[in-house]
């Protein structure tokens, strides 16, 4: 058994004091109908609206409503349904519009709450993002110490101090394929690189023969370089480290799975991908290939960079030459 008490005025300002203060009473009316407390405690329906200061004609009509909203509810989850088996891959929106198209002037539900169906009732498209790994830390071989996350925090000076590398995976025509970057760490510059259709050490390999043929050409010295990576099993591989040691190169590698322990690295990744190969899914492995290598020339040649006051990589390794 249900017992309220609430004062008369207290209950009209309660009331009364919200934008949506007709509804919240209707509701309250509504609530205490159906817990049949009208008829005994209340003195019946006419004193109950009276109470909350609403007639008995505003009260039925926002059941009406409700039922009709009830109704409208059911029918867009049945149409939405049969909307699935047409367009399986279609989004929220996408529905909804067709709602209103369909429903047209009985459409009363706004696009939030429509959304707010589609989410209870199953009806949202839950894309399954198939992201490649490209890190295998599960291996017996030595990972070097961190050179880079130091007290205080290693910092670059010079071109051909530092550089950093990583794999990103790139989606083809053909499949999954992986990039290899290497950056320099003052400079900016992608100093080296290859692409390939897989995750073996065959791929950071020609990056980092690569690299070495950049500094070269640009008559860069590295006889005080640190190469800073993840713990990855191409990286730490015996062919990788002993081409490092031969160039009396400083391995450092990340200690742990923490992506902003290389957030250079990550971010190089993010800018190549984001803005050159960012709609190459249905293009062949040659063509994205392609793509990449007039992606890298215009980052280090034509593309300013904000970190270095808005020049290019190369307008910073020419400077240095002077």
């Amino acid at each position: 058994m249900l017992y309220i008490f609430i004062p008369y005025h207290s209950a009209r300002l309660l009331f009364t004091s919200y934008p949506r203060a007709k509804k919240l009473r209707c509701q309250v009316i509504d609530t205490l109908s159906q817990r049949g407390s009208v008829n005994r405690k209340c003195g019946g329906l006419n004193r109950l609206c009276g109470y909350f200061g609403i007639t008995r004609q505003g009260y039925y009509k926002h059941v009406d409503r409700q039922c009709e909203v009830n109704v409208l509810k059911t029918s867009i989850v049945l149409y939405c349904k049969e909307l699935r088996t047409l367009m399986p891959q279609s989004g929220m929106r996408e529905l909804y519009v067709c709602c209103v198209r369909y429903f047209k002037e009985k459409m009363v539900i706004g696009r939030d709450q429509c959304y707010e169906i589609f989410r209870s009732n199953g009806l949202v498209q839950r894309k399954k993002r198939v992201r490649p790994k490209t890190t295998n830390s599960n291996h017996n071989y030595y990972i070097y110490p961190d050179l880079l996350n130091t007290t205080p925090k290693f910092v670059a000076s010079t071109s051909g101090s530092m550089v950093v590398a990583d794999i990103t995976y790139v989606s083809t025509r053909d499949g999954w394929a992986y990039l290899s970057l290497l950056t320099d760490s003052h400079s900016r510059a992608i100093v080296g690189y290859s692409f390939c259709p897989s995750l073996t050490t065959e791929g950071p390999m020609k990056a980092l023969e690569s690299a070495f043929l950049f500094y070269r050409e640009n008559g860069i010295d590295i006889s005080g370089l640190i190469h800073h990576s993840d713990r990855g099993v191409q990286y730490c591989s015996n062919q990788y480290v002993d081409t490092l040691k031969a160039q009396h190169i400083s391995i450092s590698m990340t200690q742990c799975g923490d992506p902003l322990h290389n957030a250079l690295a990550e971010r190089m990744n993010n800018t190549i991908k984001n803005g050159w190969l960012f709609d190459c899914g249905k293009e062949t492995f040659n063509q994205v290939e392609e793509r990449i290598k007039q992606a890298v020339y215009t980052y280090n040649n034509i593309r300013p960079h904000q970190a270095l006051k808005m020049r290019t990589p190369m307008e910073i390794i020419k400077e240095e030459k002077v």
